[in-house]
């Protein structure tokens, strides 16, 4: 197993990815939660160790050192992956349309972003009425009275048009 390395560098999605890739590992690993803290920072280079080393040195200094891996995913994911990022992805899938894309690149950005508002679609039928709703004009026009209410479904439907 070879987790990737991260820098801090980037997308802030890149730190939700690292979270998730080194959380696989911990599936297939028996570590104990300080495990999982020192193997993950041994992980990180370049701003995000700068910012491990800050971190756990003030923790240090106020007796309070991180020993919880979820505690580590809570600071860790608000400086890497903060709220204000979560909430303009939210924002950008909220008023997402078709526009210029082909259906398979509307289709990809649309489940690239649904993780950030999946209260916006909490079941199949929500997530294929929202994309349906997406499609350009013309597009939407032919689909809408097929009344699909499955998202793979529709994709494949729509890019039959």
């Amino acid at each position: 197993m070879h987790p990737p390395l991260f820098d801090g560098r980037g997308d802030s999605t890149l730190a939700e990815d690292w979270i998730q890739d080194i959380e696989e590992i911990f599936q297939v690993l028996t570590c104990t939660e300080e495990q999982k803290v020192a193997y993950a920072t041994f992980k990180l280079t370049g701003e995000a160790k700068r910012w491990w080393i800050s971190e756990r040195s003030i923790r240090e200094a106020e007796g309070t050192e991180i020993v919880s891996w979820l505690h580590f995913k809570q600071i860790f994911l608000e400086r890497f992956f903060p709220s204000s990022f979560r909430e303009d992805k939210a924002m950008e899938f909220a008023t997402l349309v078709q526009g210029t894309m082909t259906v398979h690149q509307y289709a990809a950005r649309f489940t690239e972003l649904s993780r950030f508002a999946i209260y916006l679609i909490p079941d199949e039928e929500k997530k294929a009425r929202k994309f349906e709703q997406g499609l350009n004009e013309k597009l939407y026009e032919r689909v809408v009275g097929f009344q699909i209410r499955n998202f793979s479904e529709l994709v494949n439907k729509a890019t039959v048009f």
